[in-house]
């Protein structure tokens, strides 16, 4: 199916002397953008014009069979990646053989099944999606490994996308009239955002961090683990958040590459006092709404981290009036929004948090990296996080 937004899911090549054929399988793709050629040469410079997510050839054609057709597009260091699937009434094993000794990845018979044809293109072009995420570590491995080591790195990948979920805490917190709850979704298998929730003053104040580390990709994803770590440390040898965030920056400092930095809202909440202290490194201004529908934005108190030696962070103290809530999102659920008018993504924000106000932190956090999901603009590709904090 399309995207929420209406975009297409992809591009697909279908290749096939028969025009019924061609109109049968458009019909079995719908969401996708499909484009055609009647036989395997007009096939190969069609594929070469609009560089396809996927290709779904005839076996049999004039001027170019399948096999060759793959076999030409195998060669071609821009297309080699491409699946394709070779749909054919030649069901005998020799035609399959020779499909996959092509370089074909799918042998598909005519008669099949609708949903047959959509589950494996939606499969293959997922999992094509993965390897290029890989591809820059492989590349960078070049020939201290083989092909076939692709499969683990991919796992390497999987697994550091599973650690990373299973170090992100579940659900909400709770502490007396206070909830915070979050949200996180990568752009690919792991992330360069992260979250947390942390116990400040023996258990009596209930702290939470929403951070991004600068980049994407495993590069990215092994620095928030590193970030995330660092910082939960620091939190227990400092009294002081604006200590912890200074310690850090010097961390970062010290131990990364240069460039590399990481933006984060850093806040601990007295449900006592109703105070929230706070510190935001750089990160994009968290809003902060009551129930009388007034609505401000908390700025940053200092830079991004890692970037400057010797900065102060002040710790900033707001009170929390009863019904406040307060949302922090990372930039990629801002940049999300269809508009390049911040003031209108803001506004957007405000909107799904006046949608939610009658359900928990965790449901408003979802709402708001759901909605981003929804109104991505384009090839919008980066982690989308948001948190919540909630006075009851």
């Amino acid at each position: 199916m399309a995207a929420a937004d209406g975009r297409k899911l992809g591009v697909i090549l279908i290749v096939d002397d028969e025009p019924l054929v061609r109109a049968l399988v458009r019909e079995c793709l719908p969401g996708w953008s499909v484009v055609e050629a009647p036989d395997g040469e007009a096939g190969l410079a069609r594929a070469r014009e609009v560089r396809p997510d996927l290709v779904i050839t005839d076996w049999q054609m004039a001027r170019m069979t399948g096999p060759q057709l793959v076999r030409a597009l195998r060669q071609d260091p821009s297309l080699n990646q491409v699946p394709v699937v070779m749909l054919t009434a030649h069901t005998g094993r020799e035609h399959r053989a020779e499909s996959y000794e092509s370089g074909a990845d799918h042998f598909l018979p005519k008669d099949f099944a609708p949903a047959e044809l959509q589950a494996i293109v939606e499969r293959a072009v997922q999992r094509q999606k993965r390897l290029e995420f890989a591809a820059p570590l492989m590349l960078a491995l070049g020939d201290r490994v083989s092909s076939g080591d692709g499969a683990e790195v991919g796992k390497a990948v999987s697994q550091l996308g599973d650690f990373q979920q299973q170090m992100l805490p579940a659900g909400e917190r709770r502490m007396a009239d206070l909830t915070v709850g979050a949200c996180l979704v990568p752009s690919v298998i792991a992330s360069g955002d992260f979250y947390d929730y942390l116990s400040w003053d023996e258990g009596r104040e209930l702290g939470f961090v929403l951070g991004d580390v600068s980049g994407h990709g495993l590069a990215a994803a092994y620095f928030m683990v590193m970030v995330r770590t660092a910082l939960r440390v620091l939190c227990r040898q400092h009294c002081r958040l604006s200590e912890a965030v200074e310690a850090l920056n010097q961390i970062l400092l010290d131990e990364t590459p240069v460039g590399w930095f990481v933006t984060l809202f850093y806040g601990v909440a007295n449900p006592r006092t109703a105070e929230l202290r706070y510190v935001s490194a750089g990160h994009c201004p968290a809003v902060l709404g009551n129930v009388r529908g007034g609505w401000r934005l908390l700025e940053p108190t200092g830079p991004a981290l890692g970037l400057f030696p010797g900065r102060a962070y002040p710790e900033t103290v707001i009170r929390l009036e009863e019904g406040a809530q307060l949302a922090c999102a990372t930039d990629g659920v801002l940049d999300a929004v269809r508009t390049q008018d911040l003031e209108a993504r803001y506004a957007w924000v405000r909107n799904v948090m006046a949608e939610h106000a009658g359900g928990s932190a965790l449901e408003m956090a979802q709402a708001l990296v759901r909605g981003a999901e929804a109104d991505a603009v384009g090839d919008h590709r980066d982690d989308l996080a948001a948190l919540v904090l909630r006075r009851a």
